[in-house]
């Protein structure tokens, strides 16, 4: 059984899931390959996908980009500001003639915006059975990837918030309308990581006539594991005597809930002694200008952390994680910090709550709940030997549930059953 995973990446988020489900599918015996067009990875099976051009396909990929950007710049001004990515189906690369995809028995679809032109791909692979591991919203929607409490993606899209449109046939309802055409007749099984991404996708339009499964990510917990506290802290240059709260997300998100954490810590200091209490952030650097007078918490940023086992050690030297995040599809850094032992903190929203059982392996506040958020956070910091056993707790339940093995077993059995029909 020959595998080919198709991703615009193979780091981080999707890529990095992506890439985690192949070396999961090669540590089960299984032949699995990655073709992405952003390579990072040493891994023999990743392969950069390399356009050919000749003087035709230069013409026609100007005229391509050209069409794409005068149609998304139209929208420059109305888009409003925070909003996660809005990308086109069209693109200038041609993968379906790519050598991997012909001999290919499955192939398995994960974040393919900017990599995959829709019409030209689905088109071209006739009835060759094909998985789509999904990450977000964006193949089922007319442009974005976090609709947030938008729901045109089920009646057809257009007039689209994210667009600040008022035209019932923009951009997003043509790209959905493109989207359906390229869909017809394709022999496509989808699988969302969360039972909240699956039934979006229920109740989607483009996707409902489709076979969903709910199969959930994956990761190594021989690197994502419990390392020394205070070891780790020593090496991050993180004070040792401090409850460290660790955030990891691109704080200009508004998807991501930065302003929620803000409006946490700012009533978190009135309730506990903030001066034994620091923040600490991971990922794009955040302006700390803005709003370190407001919280009064010490912040330690680190920046992007690469390296895996370093990562681990991020997620080890701190005490809890918060992820104040509006919308997950699954939730990855939720499932890292408990690979590490470290209890995390979310709105019981998206994939988060399928991961946080209450008071067993972390703890949920309702949806953009600032208060509820800042009594968890509480509690959390309060209770140090409840905490410790959650992060016990969570510990078990990812080696029972979440492994790269388990992931790559469950995934085993629906290529098995794909190729049977």
């Amino acid at each position: 059984m020959k595998i080919l995973h198709i991703c615009k990446m193979d780091s981080p988020g999707a890529g990095g899931a992506a890439l985690r489900l192949h070396l999961g599918l090669k540590s089960i015996g299984l032949e699995s390959k990655v073709l992405v067009l952003d390579c990072t990875s040493s891994d023999s099976g990743v392969v950069q996908f390399k356009q050919h051009n000749n003087i035709f396909n230069s013409l026609r990929n100007k005229v391509c980009n050209k069409a794409i950007s005068s149609e998304t710049n139209a929208y420059r001004k109305t888009r409003p500001k925070g909003l996660d990515l809005f990308t086109d189906d069209r693109t200038i690369y041609n993968v379906s003639n790519h050598p991997l995809v012909k001999e290919a028995d499955i192939i398995n679809l994960h974040w393919i915006a900017q990599i995959i032109d829709y019409n030209e791909f689905f088109s071209s692979i006739a009835n060759k059975p094909v998985i789509w591991t999904l990450h977000d919203r964006n193949p089922i929607t007319g442009g974005c990837h976090v609709p947030g409490e938008c729901t045109k993606y089920q009646t057809g899209c257009g007039s689209c918030p994210q667009l600040g449109s008022n035209d019932p046939n923009d951009l997003s309802r043509r790209i959905f309308m493109r989207k359906e055409k390229a869909y017809k007749g394709c022999n496509i099984s989808i699988v969302a990581a969360s039972k909240h991404l699956a039934d979006c996708v229920k109740k989607s339009l483009l996707f409902k006539n489709f076979q969903i499964y709910n199969i959930p990510h994956g990761l190594s917990t021989s690197i994502f594991k419990k390392r020394d506290k205070y070891y780790s802290r020593d090496l991050l240059r993180l004070p040792r005597d401090k409850t460290l709260i660790l955030f990891g997300a691109y704080y200009l998100s508004k998807n991501k809930g930065f302003k929620y954490l803000l409006e946490t810590l700012k009533l978190l200091k009135n309730k506990i002694d903030s001066s034994t209490t620091a923040l600490v952030t991971f990922g794009p650097e955040q302006d700390t200008d803005r709003f370190s007078k407001d919280v009064r918490f010490p912040i330690y940023q680190l920046g992007y952390i690469h390296d895996k086992a370093l990562l681990s050690s991020v997620y080890s030297s701190c005490d809890v994680l918060v992820v104040p995040s509006l919308e997950e599809a699954f939730g990855q850094t939720c499932l890292e910090s408990m690979a590490c032992e470290t209890p995390p903190i979310g709105f019981n929203t998206g994939g988060i709550p399928d991961m946080i059982n209450p008071h067993k392996t972390g703890l949920l506040a309702e949806l953009k709940d600032t208060q509820d958020l800042t009594d968890k956070m509480e509690y959390m910091i309060t209770h140090p030997k409840e905490r410790q056993e959650m992060g016990e707790n969570a510990r078990k339940l990812v080696e029972k549930e979440y492994t790269l093995q388990t992931q790559a077993k469950r995934y085993l059995k629906l290529y098995e059953k794909i190729l049977k029909t």
